[in-house]
């Protein structure tokens, strides 16, 4: 079994689904979470958002009321009257639970707790929506491969890489295992990054997908990559490490420092595209970090 890690300060299992991994955050059940959210839309429409916050998104906790941040882009009649019913209907669904229901429609004024129930909730009304789910996983994978990567690099580097460390490696299997996850995860991160992340990051932003190449150059154009003609070059540079048996030394010892060279950059295109859906997509403290 896997190591377990920490993240936001809670124990996060890698067998768990990064769904199940946010219930784990917080102290809701997944059904009550859906019922919470279906009646949310059966009184305030498809469009509704709703956020959990307060001592219930504190795993540590016990007890304490369900405070909840419900809005909707609809104007209602009687905002006070609505949310008395939502508690209502809530109540009869879920039975006596205390709920403390702030409910904002476009004429209510804005209030600092509203800020931040959005920046330190956790919406419900994403969490189970599948494609959100997928990008978060997608982000989450691409964090890890880029903190591996990190740790890879410099443990290689931390060597002197010249042509008697090379001519070594058949004989030193900690250099040679060294030097092969290095370059392993340089190939795993780029395809993380390029054929997965870059494509669901403009879905989610509604821009047109198209051909690799296709996004790789829209993606430059909305600054999430530094380059699509190096990420291209760095496809053909790890092409040449993983055939690193037909490399003399010397080319092999360019190639690797070339794709360090690279390594900053993936990094940045990762913690880019975290920030630019973070912004687009309101999101809240289950928002994998950046490195």
């Amino acid at each position: 079994m896997r190591k377990s890690e920490s993240v936001h300060g809670v124990v996060r299992h890698p067998d768990f689904t990064v769904g199940e991994l946010v219930f784990v955050t917080i102290r809701l059940k997944k059904d009550e979470a859906h019922a919470i959210v279906d009646i949310a839309r059966q009184h305030f429409g498809e469009q509704v958002r709703v956020w959990l916050f307060g001592s219930r998104t504190d795993p540590a906790g016990r007890g304490g009321d369900i405070d909840l941040l419900v809005e909707t882009p609809c104007a209602l009649p009687n905002r006070m009257l609505s949310a008395a019913r939502f508690d209502a209907a809530l109540q009869m669904t879920l039975g006596e639970q205390k709920f403390d229901v702030l409910l904002v429609d476009p004429a209510t004024e804005e209030k600092p707790i509203h800020a931040i129930a959005r920046r330190e909730g956790t919406e419900l009304s994403k969490l189970l929506d599948p494609e959100y789910l997928r990008l978060l996983s997608l982000l989450e994978v691409v964090r890890r491969e880029a903190n591996w990567l990190l740790r890879a690099e410099k443990r290689l580097f931390a060597h002197h890489l010249d042509e008697a460390w090379f001519s070594n490696l058949e004989q030193d299997d900690a250099a040679a295992e060294t030097l092969e996850a290095f370059v392993s995860r340089f190939a795993r991160l780029q395809d993380n990054l390029g054929d997965k992340l870059i494509p669901a990051c403009l879905r989610a932003l509604a821009e047109r997908t198209g051909s690799a190449l296709d996004n790789l150059n829209r993606a430059e154009k909305l600054g999430l990559l530094w380059s699509a003609q190096e990420w291209l070059a760095a496809r053909t540079l790890r092409k040449r490490m993983v055939h690193e048996y037909a490399l003399s030394a010397t080319d092999l010892m360019l190639s690797l420092q070339g794709a360090r060279q690279l390594v900053p950059h993936f990094i940045e295109t990762y913690n880019t595209i975290n920030e630019r859906l973070a912004d687009a997509l309101g999101v809240g403290a289950d928002w994998p970090q950046k490195l």
